[in-house]
């Protein structure tokens, strides 16, 4: 009979079993980085223990994530998860998952991951675990960038971005500042980025390109580079958003790419302050394949965060119901004056709290029902949580 199995958060005593299961599943790691990114505060994970082996992990990366402009939560996000080959299909992820939410619960108001492929059943395993998709990015592909490509100032290295992060900081600021769906850009942001474990797995280097006047930012690219393929936008702001500098900058990293002989990709939302620079200079969209899923762990505590106060309903409690859950979204400081129920499915309520349901035209086509409402409410619901539009950033991926 085989030995019963723990789950529990992870422990420094297990990095050696730790690390060993990653390499059996993911591109290898020195232990020495793998024992470095685990002891970060900011890093934890779940496991699987069968005879003081680990069969099972799910690392979880902390990181203070922005919903909307000036609205910000933590959020753990999974990566890198593996299941020993012959201990697949017991539902080991299932319960590893289940213990997450209790041990990270008073920690983050969120889990997150990345996906991509929604018809595999890495998908559909986060999908049946209450994780929702809250946004979709594209591919964009250029396989000849010597058609459009303009030689760049000289690359800035990864150690120079790093001791200018906080001239790219504002930079970012400035052109994304109206949006949502990126890690807040805090100190320490890029040489994190530099160094995460999957950058150490992919053997990734980063280089950026600059548009400078008077020794101001006024703009940046980050570039990753790659021996066995093309090059990857990571990350492209404008101050002001100004299109032409953006246009500037990607003709650079097209100029770097012709003279590696390799392509440029980058994946973007549809829509984005920038897929019309991609877009007119030639760059082709794929299939959407990745997106970002979340599942909140603490759905009231999120509320508060997300809530922004409305008149109409400063004495009204607020409650939504769904299929899975029952909470309190809006608590009136004094007694309240009446209740109203915003009804629901669990994916509706994920996609709300995150930011990314805009409430008032789902309630118009009766997608979503509100018990209780009067005249007024239904608008005044969609501003208290209001929709935001997401930017995408693949220097944020892990």
């Amino acid at each position: 009979m085989s030995a019963q199995i723990e789950i529990r958060e992870f422990q420094s005593d297990d990095i050696e079993s730790f690390h060993a299961l990653h390499d059996a599943v993911f591109p290898p790691v020195p232990l020495e980085e793998m024992r470095r990114w685990m002891m970060r505060d900011d890093v934890t994970a779940g496991v699987a223990v069968q005879d003081g082996r680990i069969v099972g992990e799910i690392p979880l990366h902390i990181r203070r994530f922005v919903l909307r402009p000036g609205v910000a939560v933590r959020v753990a996000f999974e990566h890198c998860v593996c299941v020993e080959e012959g201990m697949r299909g017991k539902g080991i992820g299932t319960r590893i998952q289940d213990a997450i939410r209790q041990f990270m619960r008073d920690r983050v108001e969120v889990l997150t991951v990345y996906r991509g492929d929604e018809r595999s059943p890495a998908y559909n395993h986060y999908d049946s675990n209450g994780l929702t998709d809250c946004c979709y990015v594209r591919t964009w592909k250029l396989d000849a960038p010597g058609e459009v490509a303009e030689p760049p100032g000289d690359p800035l290295e990864a150690g120079e971005i790093v001791a200018r992060e906080e001239e790219f900081a504002a930079d970012f600021r400035s052109a994304h500042e109206h949006a949502g769906g990126y890690e807040d850009r805090l100190p320490g942001f890029y040489e994190t980025a530099f160094t995460q474990l999957e950058t150490v797995e992919l053997g990734s280097e980063y280089a950026a390109l600059v548009v400078e006047r008077s020794g101001r930012l006024l703009g940046h690219l980050v570039l990753a580079l790659r021996d066995d393929g093309p090059i990857t936008v990571m990350e492209l702001a404008s101050r002001g958003r100004d299109r032409a500098v953006a246009m500037r900058l990607l003709r650079g990293a097209c100029a770097v790419a012709e003279d590696r002989g390799v392509g440029v990709t980058a994946l973007l939302h549809d829509g984005g302050i920038y897929t019309s620079v991609f877009d007119a200079l030639g760059f082709a969209p794929q299939r959407r394949g990745e997106m970002i899923m979340a599942c909140p762990l603490d759905w009231r505590r999120l509320a508060r965060i997300v809530w922004t106060p409305q008149s109409e309903l400063a004495d009204v409690r607020v409650r939504v119901w769904t299929a899975r859950d029952d909470f309190v979204v809006h608590e009136p400081g004094g007694e309240p004056s009446r209740e109203i129920t915003v009804e629901l499915k669990h994916h509706q309520a994920v996609r709300w709290l995150m930011c990314r349901l805009d409430l008032a035209p789902l309630v118009a086509q009766e997608i979503v029902t509100v018990h209780g409402a009067r005249p007024g409410d239904i608008e005044a619901l969609s501003r208290a949580i209001p929709f935001a539009s997401w930017e995408y950033q693949g220097i944020d991926h892990i």
